[in-house]
């Protein structure tokens, strides 16, 4: 070590300051050296950080010591001089790493009350029957959601309670794109729950057949009529209408529909199937029976008549529905009445004569009677506009024909909201599904689009006199009263 010489303030050498430098720098080397051989063998934790450490533990109740991999925890490092020495890796303070914690495993043979909590919920897991995946849902960039696989529900959930309003807010059908025309007819076809009943009945038939695509998207949408899935309807929709441009490209775009025709066009499509699915129906050693045929199809028997020789001639033809001309001040029985009664026509008799008579009359009756009220007609010019006359709705209604008088009752309105014939809206009203068709409480719902409201029986036929469109009649399945009720 070199000398320092130093003088003192009298001018003389002193060695006493020496020998102070050197015992300093002497025992700061050796702290140094002690440090460095062993880090395990440092005092206590006095440090401020240690300290506010082991505050924290003891507020959030973290573990006081961590355990670690010893590899971990030290590492051999070879120093310049060629020995070896272990130093602390750099630690990151644990209680900022909650998570991270590790815990010592207790032993199998001492088990806690949290093993026991454990091995409880395992068995009850496997007690326990499987729960099914959750439907997959498609989030579009626009932030719509919609699912790709029908929710799944008991039949508890299926339909929910009618005194809760949740049962209102399910029954509805969105309308994206001015399909309402649509969402009426279909409401009016759930309303008939005998019609859809057979259609179900006989899916093995249908479903073994790619051209049935109508029939499926029908019946998957009154699988999801009383859904809170929003989305979901919208592409059951969308399918629907699908199906029936397919057939009918006449509404294959997004413009407004006439209601009258776009249902006509459905049940057209429906018995068009028929040929295709009782051959099916035969290859399976079964029979098939078109729903549109058995409820809604009726005979109508046509007679013409020569006003001069009283010649006539006799034809029967099938229907799906009537026309009925509007009387200014009747009623829909008065109308129907009109309507059997006939009309003259142009048709030349071989006795000369070029006028003769036109009546009809019921040969069959249907379960379902399907009354449109035309509502529109050709002015002049070719001007197609609306009547707004009004018309007595009567909740009861008999009709005669060759097999007897048959009682209906209604069941489902759809009516047209607008002044013109180029613009409106479809609005629904049936009978509520959950009280089915026998209802003493005459308790109605409005479907308009995804808006449902309750609304009696009696004032729905007050209110619409002026705008409703088609009529279903559902035939009751006791004798008809000789004499109707008043307003029937």
């Amino acid at each position: 070590m070199k000398m320092f010489h130093c003088f003192s303030c009298n001018g003389k050498k002193s060695t006493n300051v020496v020998d102070v430098v050197v015992s300093k720098r002497r025992s700061a080397y050796q702290h140094i050296n002690r440090s460095r051989q062993s880090v395990s063998a440092a005092p206590a934790a006095t440090s401020k950080q240690e300290e506010r450490t082991s505050r924290l533990c003891v507020i959030f109740r973290w573990p006081s010591k961590r355990e670690s991999h010893p590899q971990q925890e030290r590492q051999r490092v070879g120093t310049s001089g060629g020995k070896a020495h272990e130093t602390s890796r750099c630690k990151k303070p644990h209680w900022c790493f909650k998570g991270t914690c590790r815990v010592t495993p207790v032993s199998e043979k001492t088990p806690t009350p949290c093993q026991d909590q454990k091995r409880e919920e395992d068995t009850k897991k496997e007690e326990a029957p499987p729960r099914k995946s959750p439907p997959i849902t498609w989030v579009s960039p626009n932030r719509f959601r919609v699912s790709l696989v029908p929710e799944e529900r008991s039949p508890e959930e299926k339909v929910p309670p009618r005194n809760n309003r949740r049962y209102l807010n399910c029954c509805g059908f969105p309308n994206p794109v001015q399909n309402c025309y649509i969402n009426s007819c279909l409401q009016s076809l759930l309303t008939l729950e005998d019609f859809v009943t057979d259609i179900r009945r006989q899916e093995h038939v249908w479903s073994a057949i790619p051209e049935a695509t109508l029939m499926k998207s029908f019946m998957d949408i009154a699988a999801s009529h009383f859904s809170k899935d929003y989305f979901h309807k919208i592409s059951l929709l969308v399918a629907f209408k699908r199906a029936v441009s397919t057939w009918n490209p006449l509404f294959g775009d997004h413009c407004q529909k006439d209601a009258h025709e776009f249902l006509i066009s459905v049940l057209a499509q429906m018995r068009s199937l028929v040929p295709r699915l009782q051959e099916r129906a035969a290859a399976m050693g079964g029979a098939y029976v078109c729903p549109v045929e058995s409820h809604l199809v009726f005979r109508m028997r046509n007679t013409r008549t020569c006003k001069s020789c009283g010649a006539g001639s006799a034809v029967e033809e099938q229907f799906t529905n009537l026309s009925l001309d509007l009387l200014p001040g009747s009623g829909v029985a008065q109308m129907l009445e009109d309507y059997q009664a006939g009309s003259d026509l142009e048709y030349r008799c071989s006795c000369g004569t070029n006028t003769s008579r036109r009546c009809s009359s019921f040969v069959s009756l249907p379960r379902v009677l399907v009354l449109h009220l035309k509502r529109f007609s050709f002015a002049q010019y070719l001007e197609l506009k609306k009547v707004h006359d009004p018309v007595a709705l009567p909740g009861e209604l008999v009709v005669p024909s060759s097999q007897g008088l048959g009682g209906f009752r209604l069941v489902s309105i759809i009516s047209h909201m607008g002044t013109t014939a180029i613009s409106g809206h479809y609005v629904c009203d049936g009978v509520d599904p959950g009280l089915g068709q026998v209802d003493p409480t005459d308790c109605w719902l409005t479907y308009n689009d995804a808006m449902v409201t309750k609304r009696s029986g009696a004032t729905l036929c007050r209110d619409r006199q002026t705008t409703a469109y088609i009529l279903f009649y559902q035939r009751r399945k006791s004798a008809p009263p000789e004499n109707p009720p008043a307003g029937s």
